[in-house]
């Protein structure tokens, strides 16, 4: 696949009380596990956006780069606008979050041929559940630019709203769309990982 990705990974993550893309996971970190699960997937590079602190703890992989977002508390996008200025210019690019550490590089892999088989008129590939979009989302080259405009930790969720007609919603697995933000939510993810086998 020569496609891009762009990992999400530099939250602070208040609401769990440590650093949640550190915790155990299968024999690996939470975000070493993601790493692997796009590596899988065969994406070119991964292009991985982090906290200071996930940086230091994370050995370096073949594959990724990454960048440290030095003021995470600016919200999501700030971290997207980091990731966003390491892809080549007119490519398209996959987003992904560094704490959905159950989502396969199969079902990566699936999510992308369907990208690649968009009808025209549509610029983005989204999971979505009840209105709700999960990860990882595909887009147009033409997205880099609009997401400069984008700001907070809602602010891309606000410019796909803007361009709703060009978004091709798609049904995904629950690993898609539940992170884990607080210590009870770990608990279950690990709890799921276990009866899969993971």
């Amino acid at each position: 696949m020569k496609m891009q990705a762009i990992l999400l990974a530099a939250g602070l993550s208040t609401r769990m009380g440590r650093q949640k893309l550190l915790l155990p996971f299968g024999g690996k970190t939470v975000v070493e596990s993601v790493i692997d699960n796009l590596r899988g997937a065969g994406f070119s590079k991964i292009n991985a956006v982090l906290s200071r602190e996930v940086a230091a703890a994370i050995a370096s992989s073949p594959g990724v780069e990454t960048r440290v977002n030095e003021a995470p508390e600016r919200g999501q996008s700030s971290s997207l606008a980091i990731g966003l200025a390491m892809l080549p210019e007119g490519a398209d690019f996959c987003i992904m979050l560094g704490d959905l550490p159950l989502v396969s590089s199969e079902d990566m892999a699936a999510l992308a041929e369907k990208f690649s088989a968009l009808s025209p008129g549509k610029s983005v590939l989204a999971p979505c559940r009840e209105g709700v979009f999960g990860h990882p989302m595909f887009y147009r080259a033409l997205w880099k630019k609009r997401f400069a405009d984008a700001s907070g930790d809602a602010g891309g969720r606000n410019m796909l709203k803007r361009f709703a007609e060009e978004v091709e919603l798609v049904p995904a697995p629950a690993a898609h769309f539940k992170d884990m933000d607080t210590p009870e939510e770990y608990e279950a993810l690990l709890s799921k990982a276990r009866l899969a086998g993971k």
